[in-house]
């Protein structure tokens, strides 16, 4: 007697017993390539030179596009926001008792400072009207007096101040960026003013206007101050929240007087502002490339 095949009673249990987890032809991944996120175009070259890892890597110079999943990142999207953003930065600063520009807002007729409030005459001038989202001095502008201040504020398109902060501006001679991760600075250059820089443009420094020192160079002239300087450059990443940033700082000379020289007992310094996305150049890329996959690595540690 031919006896009928019984029916399978198709359950969940079933289903997940029979069906595989990996798809026919699908190759499964074991190791992933660091991916930078960046729209600066001196960081194509560091794209893929970062090495691999057996879970997805996400490195952010200034980058806030949101990612599906859940991959180690350097540099958050908060971390970017907040050091992309002039005010909120400052505020970080301020929170953290970061050594920076005295710095004011304006609200109505009157600047504000951390609660304190002056008139537009009361100003500590000269002073730098910085926009919320400028970027290598674009949107900076200098202001060297109250009749000048009010000049700016009647020419500005948004009425209220809104978009910008006013800083006290501070006539140091020199200017250094600092490379930095939480455990210290790991790149350095000074910048230094082309000589050729017309008058009205030398009190900014930028990639325009100046040269780069390296450190090795005499020119550098290492301020006296410079292990303060290093710790409070630290303390600014930690205050945004970057895994890594470069750190803009003004510095006094180390000595003082034109006719008499002598030593500075204490050379002074501020902290400019932090920025998660610098630009590169060939000693720049070298250093990332060697300092990244160890910041990576410590990822996976925590």
């Amino acid at each position: 007697m031919e006896h009928k095949p019984i029916p399978l009673k198709v359950t969940k249990k079933t289903i997940k017993k029979t069906t595989t987890t990996t798809p026919v032809g699908k190759k499964e991944y074991t190791k992933f390539r660091a991916q930078v996120r960046s729209r600066h175009p001196s960081h194509d070259a560091i794209r893929g030179t970062l090495g691999m890892y057996p879970k997805r890597v996400i490195v952010r110079f200034g980058s806030s596009t949101p990612t599906l999943g859940n991959p180690i990142e350097i540099n958050s999207i908060k971390a970017c926001q907040t050091s992309a953003n002039k005010l909120a930065m400052k505020k970080a600063f301020l929170e953290h008792n970061v050594k920076t520009a005295e710095w004011f807002v304006l609200n109505g007729k009157e600047f504000v400072s951390n609660d304190n409030k002056v008139s537009l005459l009361q100003l500590p001038y000269p002073m730098v009207a910085k926009s919320h989202f400028g970027s290598r001095g674009n949107g900076n502008y200098l202001i060297e007096s109250a009749e000048d201040m009010e000049v700016f504020l009647k020419d500005m398109k948004d009425k209220t101040g809104s978009n910008y902060i006013f800083e006290k501006y501070y006539n140091y001679d020199k200017e250094y960026r600092l490379h930095v991760t939480k455990d210290g600075v790991f790149y350095t250059n000074r910048k230094m003013l082309k000589k050729d820089t017309p008058e009205d443009q030398r009190w900014y420094k930028n990639d325009n206007n100046c040269v780069w020192i390296l450190e090795e160079n005499p020119l550098f002239d290492k301020p006296t101050c410079w292990n303060k300087i290093v710790e409070e450059s630290v303390k600014a990443l930690k205050a945004v929240g970057l895994d890594f940033g470069a750190v803009d700082v003004r510095v006094q000379k180390n000595t003082t007087g034109k006719t008499k020289i002598k030593n500075r007992e204490v050379v002074d310094f501020i902290i400019i502002e932090i920025n998660s996305a610098p630009s590169f150049g060939e000693g720049t890329l070298k250093k990332y490339q060697q300092e990244l996959p160890k910041l990576i690595k410590s990822k996976f540690n925590d």
